[in-house]
């Protein structure tokens, strides 16, 4: 199945040659749209594989358009820019650009340049994918943790008696272990927050 690309169009000269160029390298072009249409609806329409932006020199406002596409639907995208002024290279690739390439692009790069852009943003994305599974995991084994020392002060339990009890509590009641400790840690501050409360309305009725 081919990859579809959608172009948008800044300079129409350029991008039809631009477009020519990617159907001879085996690409399908859904779309040539200008850069003022609706790309998050011409993107949820089209659902293309890559973006391509042809651009003498983005905006910023093309940049924001662009970092807001990007975050409602990640897609490699692919900019191309008449310079390569460094505050603007750092701009897009903050809005999710996945390759910025300066001054005409060969028709025999073409293929190459779509396919280093796909394999970077598939890159990004499943590095991305396993740093949020290692901070879920981070923060689960917190709570574990937590729920623990709980367990240990309320029971007078070792470390290890304490964890066995919560893995048979969570296994009883088919629960994962993190999602117990969570439990756990919501009814203590629940408890906590109702023993001040009344400490407080205590305290303000003694004269």
């Amino acid at each position: 199945m081919p990859v579809t690309v959608l172009i948008v169009d800044v300079r129409s000269e350029r991008s039809a040659a631009l477009e020519q160029a990617l159907l001879s390298a085996g690409f399908e072009v859904a779309l040539r749209v200008d850069e003022r249409e609706d790309l998050h609806a011409l993107v949820e329409l089209h659902q293309p594989d890559a973006v391509i932006i042809d651009a003498d020199l983005p905006s910023r406002d093309t940049l924001e358009h662009l970092g807001q596409l990007g975050r409602r639907y990640p897609k490699p995208m692919i900019m191309l820019a008449s310079e390569d002024a460094p505050d603007l290279v750092r701009e897009a690739a903050g809005a999710g650009v996945s390759a910025y390439v300066v001054d005409h692009v060969m028709p025999a790069m073409v293929r190459t340049m779509v396919e280093v852009a796909i394999t970077s943003f598939e890159a990004h994305r499943a590095l991305k994918g396993e740093l949020n599974r290692t901070q879920t995991t981070l923060v689960q084994r917190r709570s574990v943790d937590r729920a623990k020392a709980l367990v240990m002060e309320s029971r007078g339990l070792g470390e290890d008696a304490a964890y066995q009890y919560l893995r048979k509590t969570a296994m009883n009641r088919r629960l994962a272990l993190h999602e117990l400790a969570d439990e756990m840690l919501k009814a203590t501050r629940r408890t906590e927050g109702g023993c001040s409360g009344a400490g407080s309305s205590a305290g303000s009725g003694r004269h």
